[in-house]
């Protein structure tokens, strides 16, 4: 396929194909985001609170309070750099509830105005696609740990955080795979906000499929209120890859799994997550060539997921590519 050709089908993506006035109305467009954000600061606040409560059951159900009563020096201590395996998982867990609460008060609330149900916002199909979100989760996983094997033997210190979480194979796999499946639960929610609502809403407006990923890309990284430039190209480009993939694969589960694969390569082999803001540095001309590898390897592997056939027929995926 030509370039004109591709663009054109991005243009066209069924993810798109079911806008209507409701959506291009700019007084519903105006309303609806003061009104998502009010339910979404309700939601959220209801996600922290189910994900704490469950998580100090289960703490204090296995080992006591105190163990339970541990899991908040992770919140209370600013100096905390390497938390234990209990509290990075805590702290997932409460992310995860605070992200899935906002994304889903915040779509369904600003979707109603648009006339929309909250799955509009997830496919062109109505049928949750798994094996999407699996396959954008394996590839982009395997990828980013060649990327940090490669910067191993090359001379970076690489000192996986997965190492420290326990004594034992066993123990590491079973922290690996609750830590990858609250990712996944983060991951969808920030999919269901900017490449659901957010892209569907700026495609009523605007069909250009660079300008959309321009547009969600800038609006991704903003959010996250990152302190330096460099980084703040990283996020945008990533954004913008999760919109094509959006685009091409007529929904946001390759997405979810690619964008939940990101953050696991780097909470696993890179460094631990804490509360702690990134601190500002000088400009890192080299995260440049960083933002641009992101942005073409996620472009990358939405095209392998629709133009495969082999993982088209595994993922089932039904639209043509060109479509």
């Amino acid at each position: 396929m030509r370039m004109g050709d591709i663009l054109e089908a991005a243009r066209r993506s069924p993810f798109l194909g079911d806008l209507s006035p409701y959506d291009r109305d700019p007084w519903r467009s105006l309303f609806a985001v003061p009104v998502g954000v009010l339910a979404g600061a309700v939601a959220a606040l209801l996600g922290a609170i189910t994900a704490t409560l469950a998580a100090l059951l289960i703490v204090s159900g296995l080992d006591g309070a105190p163990a339970a009563g541990d899991l908040f020096q992770i919140f209370s201590d600013p100096t905390l750099t390497d938390p234990s395996a209990r509290q990075s998982l805590f702290l997932l867990a409460v992310l995860a509830g605070v992200n899935l609460g906002a994304a889903v008060g915040f779509v369904y609330a600003a979707g109603a105005i648009h006339h929309r149900k909250i799955t509009e916002y997830v496919n062109s199909g109505g049928r949750f696609r798994k094996r999407l979100l699996v396959g954008g989760l394996l590839i982009v996983g395997v990828a980013m740990s060649g990327l940090v094997a490669v910067a191993a033997v090359t001379g970076q210190t690489i000192e996986p955080p997965l190492w420290r979480t326990a004594p034992n194979l066993v123990g590491r796999t079973l922290y690996a795979a609750m830590a990858i499946g609250l990712l996944v639960l983060a991951a969808a929610a920030e999919e269901l906000v900017f490449r659901g609502w957010l892209l569907k809403q700026s495609a009523a407006y605007v069909r250009d499929p660079i300008l959309l990923m321009a547009l969600n890309g800038l609006l991704f990284a903003a959010i996250h209120l990152d302190p330096n430039i460099d980084a703040f190209l990283v996020r945008a480009a990533m954004g913008a890859g999760l919109t094509w993939m959006a685009l091409r694969l007529g929904g946001i589960e390759l997405g979810i799994g690619a964008h939940a694969a990101n953050n696991a390569v780097i909470l696993l082999l890179v460094r631990p997550m804490t509360t702690r803001p990134d601190a500002p540095h000088e400009f890192k001309a080299g995260l440049i060539a960083s933002a641009l590898l992101m942005l073409a390897g996620l472009i990358g592997v939405a095209e392998l997921a629709a133009r495969w056939p082999a993982l088209r027929r595994w993922t089932r995926l039904q639209s043509p590519a060109t479509a």
